[in-house]
């Protein structure tokens, strides 16, 4: 027996997409406690699988919506695409969204309020720093490789690059010396 997972997108009219996410071969022989369950690297492509999906579902829903103009108001249409790519706590995903223009003055916007530089998700920029703070960097790493599908970032030297710390009178510096 095999099985397959399949991702449902509920729409508001009641039309919703489906997606086959990923698909298991042959059950494993319980004669061994090793063939219970996913394995871990299977649960690592699962979830990577899912977080695309799901990205992707919203980027979808993100595309629908057209923006006011912030400079004349009036409606904006699409103007092009464009590919960010964001690494996320469940792995890196590529979106693509969107970038609008106005109709009235030709104002060009994105529709996002992301930072330019943003190429991770606050919560996985949180765990990178927690990690950090209890354990050496590589340490840290290797959880981060072992347990979740995130590719980047999880070498030590980027680690240390992207942990911040704060010095005595509150400013913030690159990662502490000698760490």
């Amino acid at each position: 027996m095999g099985c397959v997972l399949r991702l449902v997108e509920t729409g508001t009219e009641g039309s919703g997409r489906d997606v086959d996410v990923m698909e298991f071969g042959p059950s494993r022989d319980l004669g061994e406690i090793s063939g219970l369950g996913l394995t871990l690297c299977e649960a690592k492509q699962l979830l990577g699988r899912v977080q695309q999906e799901i990205v992707a579902a919203q980027a979808r829903d993100h595309a629908v919506l057209r923006p006011q103009c912030p400079y004349c108001g009036g409606g904006c249409h699409v103007k092009d695409w464009q590919q960010h790519s964001v690494a996320t706590l469940f792995g890196a995903v590529t979106v693509r969204l969107p970038r609008f223009r106005c109709v009235g003055c030709g104002h060009s916007a994105t529709g996002i309020t992301w930072p330019s530089h943003c190429r991770s998700t606050p919560e996985l920029d949180q765990l990178r720093a927690h990690l950090s703070a209890l354990m050496p960097f590589r340490v840290a790493a290797g959880v981060l490789f072992h347990l979740l599908p995130v590719a980047a970032g999880v070498s030590p030297e980027t680690l240390q690059r992207l942990t911040a710390y704060e010095d005595d009178d509150g400013n913030a510096h690159g990662a502490q010396p000698g760490r």
